[in-house]
């Protein structure tokens, strides 16, 4: 039997098509090698420059799949660091706000102890009682920190395997001819669910379910009248990739957002049409670029605007969703209207994704099925998973 021509799959033959099994997205053993395997050894984003934009200023990431809180602080000499936030007197931690600012020094609100930004200790409250502690054997414990484009990046493997400029280096290339400058953060979401991180960065690793899961938000933005839906693009470097997103044959916006448009930068016109590229600058793939950084890092590019996911584990059944948008500064009431309706825009498509994650998670787990299927549009799906076993298994 002859097998039907598929664009990604002929190209990517490596990747498979088979099956896959559901016991990678219900099995807790399988989880804890994920943990280990994967989220202890590869680079993670946790977050951007402009959240601690600086020298003194902080914030806090809460890591739970490894078990610990991260502090990533501004210092003084202008270097981005990361610390276990855990001060070295019994644990506590250090920072206890999301993000904030200090004047070169934080100190452990339990009993007085004074970090400096390069996490020194430089004073320890009641020093005479505390015979045999030296400040120089207690500073806070670091994590490998760097900064690629605003983009801060940890490694907590005790020596990583390369980095980062290595790990990024099949798409950093491609992504770098974004110009990231001038943007602001615009708003953020934190989602809790109950879902494998695996099957939520699955639904965002493919746009065949918009035309059918997002018929009434994101559908008319992707449509292709009697045509089934198809990606513009799909291109797969190492453990990274791509999707672009089609620009549909006709796109008229709702009434409103007609009216957004009229004023400043917006997802919903961002996707209506393909942006031609010019000189060096980034080449879009589709109207909307969605470049996938393994293992759950996520950053969307679109005409006049960015936005980031992070998918946090934290059980095999339990995930954090966190979104993030970058836009322009807003200068009038009218931007600002325009901003807060594409902040709008993307969040019912997201609580339609969420409530079909939390249904999946809790059918796999009944036994029913001992299998899943991806089809040539779902490669990047499928791309993620293999990517996660060959961690677990040691070959990556």
């Amino acid at each position: 039997m002859t097998t039907a021509p598929c664009r990604f799959m002929d190209r990517y033959p490596g990747e498979g098509r088979e099956p896959v099994p559901v016991e990678r997205y219900t099995s807790p053993e399988y989880f804890a090698q994920e943990r280990e395997r994967v989220f202890r050894r590869k680079w993670l984003n946790v977050g951007n420059v402009l959240q601690a934009p600086n020298p003194g200023d902080y914030f806090v990431v809460d890591l739970k799949v490894l078990d610990t809180s991260l502090l990533v602080i501004h210092g003084k000499d202008g270097r981005f660091r990361a610390f276990h936030n855990m001060c070295s007197h019994r644990g506590a931690p250090l920072a206890w706000d999301a993000q904030g600012s200090c004047k070169g020094y934080l100190s452990c609100r339990f009993h007085g102890w004074v970090y400096d930004t390069t996490g020194k200790l430089v004073h320890i409250s009641d020093a005479e009682n505390f015979p045999g502690v030296k400040a120089e054997d207690n500073g806070l414990t670091p994590v490998h920190c760097e900064v690629w484009k605003s983009f801060v990046f940890v490694n907590l493997a005790s020596t990583p395997e390369e980095t980062l400029a290595e790990y990024l280096a099949p798409v950093s290339e491609e992504i770098g001819r974004f110009d990231f400058s001038g943007f602001t953060p615009a708003f953020s979401y934190r989602i809790d669910e109950a879902v494998n991180w695996k099957t939520l960065q699955e639904a965002q690793l493919e746009g065949w379910h918009l035309p059918y899961l997002h018929e009434k938000t994101l559908a008319r933005a992707v449509k292709v009248e009697g045509n089934q839906y198809r990606h513009a693009a799909i291109e797969l470097y190492g453990l990274h990739g791509v999707l672009g997103s089609p620009p549909p044959d006709s796109f008229t916006p709702p009434p409103t957002a007609m009216l957004a448009s009229r004023f400043g930068t917006g997802t919903v016109q961002a996707f209506g049409a393909k942006v031609q590229s010019e000189g060096e600058g980034y080449r879009f793939r589709g109207s909307f670029d969605f470049w996938h950084i393994f293992p759950n890092f996520f950053v969307g590019l679109l005409n006049g605007l960015y936005f980031t996911f992070n998918i946090w584990p934290v059980a095999v059944d339990r995930s954090v969703w966190e979104i993030k948008g970058y836009y322009p500064p807003v200068r009038t009431a009218g931007e600002l209207f325009a901003r807060e309706y594409s902040k709008v825009g993307l969040r019912d498509p997201m609580m339609e994704d969420c409530f079909t994650h939390e249904l999946i998670c809790a059918q796999l787990k009944s036994g029913a099925k001992r299998h899943i299927h991806f089809q040539d549009e779902e490669i990047m799906a499928r791309h993620l998973g293999n990517g996660v076993d060959l961690c677990v298994r040691g070959l990556v």
